[in-house]
């Protein structure tokens, strides 16, 4: 039995659908036919040459990024422009391309969670519940205070990546929210349950300034690296979908290093 690209897509659609998605997101079928038939399938969360390149040398010909490559309809096709050089490559290669994004974020297994799992917490509610089964971010409790200095250092360490802090290194919390990926407008959600604290990325210099003096503290992290975590088990779900259809189709994931590196900090 061949599996082919629409497969996959409705596969999507049962996992996280698309309804719960954020107005203007764009999710599904990028580039190529929904008729295709899959020979590989590579997960990952931006589309760059190198994921492309990846694909081609292991004939795998379907791939699956959470980070949609147009967002919106575009005026022209240039060679020389990013989304102009990934579409060309990928036409000239006969690979088909699926974004499937905040849905990713809002299903109990997504995207948060998968980073709370990763640090070896556990979660509790969804910061902002939706439609409820779904929702952005997760409370996390500790049995008991810990101070934000010893929590970056955690973070930093188990995810091997930077950490930064906004609000005082020194203070002691025993509850915080996680949103992988941009979740500072949560903020004023967890302000609403008396926590004080987010593990996020992508924090504005506006919002760090303001929140400093509010005395709410942000643990900022990489966009790219906080939201690769939950790719683990929608890799073993998709698996799962092949095993009793076509489990000689390989799944693989392709993770990139953050984009930016941190050199020094001068006096």
């Amino acid at each position: 039995m061949s599996i082919k690209v629409g497969d996959i897509l409705n596969l999507l659609e049962t996992l996280a659908p698309s309804f719960i998605a954020e107005p203007n997101d764009s999710n599904g079928l990028q580039i190529g036919s929904n008729t295709s038939d899959i020979r590989g399938i590579l997960l990952t969360i931006d589309l760059t040459s190198k994921v492309l390149k990846y694909a081609i040398e292991n004939n795998y010909n379907l791939i699956i990024s959470h980070h949609p490559l147009i967002y919106q309809p575009l005026k022209r096709i240039e060679k020389e422009t990013y989304i102009g050089k990934i579409i060309y490559q990928a036409i000239s290669n006969d690979l088909n391309i699926i974004s499937w994004h905040t849905p990713f974020d809002k299903v109990s297994w997504g995207v948060s969670s998968a980073l709370v799992r990763e640090l070896g917490w556990k979660y509790e509610e969804f910061i902002l519940t939706e439609r409820g089964e779904f929702g952005l971010g997760r409370v996390v409790k500790f049995e008991s205070y810990v101070k934000l200095h010893s929590l970056a250092k955690e973070i930093a360490e188990k995810l091997k990546t930077w950490v930064m802090i906004v609000g005082d290194p020194s203070s002691e919390i025993d509850k915080l929210g996680v949103c992988g990926g941009s979740g500072g407008h949560l903020k004023k959600t967890l302000h609403s349950k008396g926590i004080t604290t987010l593990l996020t990325s992508d924090v504005k210099y506006h919002l760090a300034r303001e929140s400093e003096e509010e005395g709410f503290n942000f643990l900022i992290i990489d966009h790219g690296i906080g939201e690769s975590l939950f790719l683990k088990e929608l890799k073993i779900k998709i698996e799962e979908f092949l095993r009793d259809r076509d489990p000689l189709i390989p799944v693989d994931t392709f993770y990139h290093e953050s984009p930016y590196k941190i050199i020094f900090k001068g006096d």
